[in-house]
């Protein structure tokens, strides 16, 4: 399966929806890259299962785990930080004009 790309991911969470960018890149099962500009960690694409560690400094600073079930375009999971789990969405946005 092909998790490359930027991703738009939207959690839900109790305060309402939050968006942020999300940019993966494969190498065999690692994935390496982005979560709102922060690297991840722990990185795995395991046939249609992606899962990764993502720290984050806002609300609070905090690691969350995410895992979700990759189709196509389209993501779906849970993210897990400290005592909360909420679910979230994930879709590939379009390469740049001109890049292939």
């Amino acid at each position: 399966m092909n998790v490359d790309g930027t991703w738009q991911l939207t959690m839900i969470t109790g305060g309402g929806e939050e968006t942020v960018e999300l940019v993966l890149r494969s190498a065999g099962e690692t994935l390496n890259g982005n979560f709102d500009g922060r690297p991840i960690s722990e990185g795995k694409l395991r046939g249609a299962e992606v899962t990764f560690t993502a720290s984050i400094t806002s609300p609070l600073k905090a690691k969350i785990k995410c895992a979700a079930a990759l189709d196509g375009d389209a993501m779906t999971g849970k993210a897990k930080a400290l005592f909360l789990t909420v679910p979230f969405t994930a879709t590939r946005m379009p390469a740049p004009w001109g890049s292939s």
